[in-house]
């Protein structure tokens, strides 16, 4: 036992990676989810208008929040479960996967993992756009994209979880991210 608490860090991510990847091939109905770990291990998820800002999960309840990048915060690593068109985010310090549960503007929040998993805990992404990002979207309803601005103006969130919002004209880019590597 006290071998596995002397893993290291990039050991214990590829470990929990790898074990999500076997329940999620294995488990009956779950290979509905092309399985397959990112290769890079942990990313950061940042915003494609405000690239100095991405999607954490908060410490302290299952809500998703904007922050400041900030590559050591561990509530701001991901693993991607799965290939660009279909895929959860687990979030290892959490233990809980980035989920959205419906509605127009629903809030995206944190789940334990389910298998068979269900659509509100996958995602994909969209094409590319023109500015080098993609959109974040649920698998659950492809039209409710992950929305880092403000509710109440075209700041980014810095005082509100973060939500979903539709494709519109005239406000696209915060609704695109990219993948960043955890170094």
């Amino acid at each position: 036992m006290a071998r596995f608490r002397r893993m290291s860090r990039a050991a214990k991510i590829a470990a929990i990676a790898g074990m999500t990847t076997v329940c999620l091939t294995v488990l009956p109905g779950a290979a509905a989810v092309a399985a397959a770990p990112s290769s890079s291990g942990a990313v950061l998820i940042a915003n494609g208008l405000w690239s100095d800002r991405v999607l954490c999960a908060s410490p302290n309840d299952d809500s998703v929040w904007l922050q400041s990048m900030n590559s050591s915060n561990p509530y701001c690593q991901w693993i991607q479960i799965g290939d660009n068109g279909r895929f959860s985010l687990l979030n290892l310090a959490k233990g809980k996967v980035m989920a959205y549960e419906g509605g127009n503007e629903g809030p995206v929040v944190m789940e334990s993992l389910s298998f068979p998993t269900p659509h509100q805990q996958q995602f994909s992404f969209g094409g590319r756009e023109g500015w080098g990002a993609n959109a974040l979207q649920s698998f659950l309803d492809s039209g409710q994209n992950v929305d880092a601005k403000n509710s109440y103006n075209d700041d980014p969130r810095t005082s509100e979880p973060v939500h979903t919002r539709g494709w519109r004209h005239g406000h696209q880019m915060e609704l695109t991210w990219n993948v960043v590597p955890v170094s």
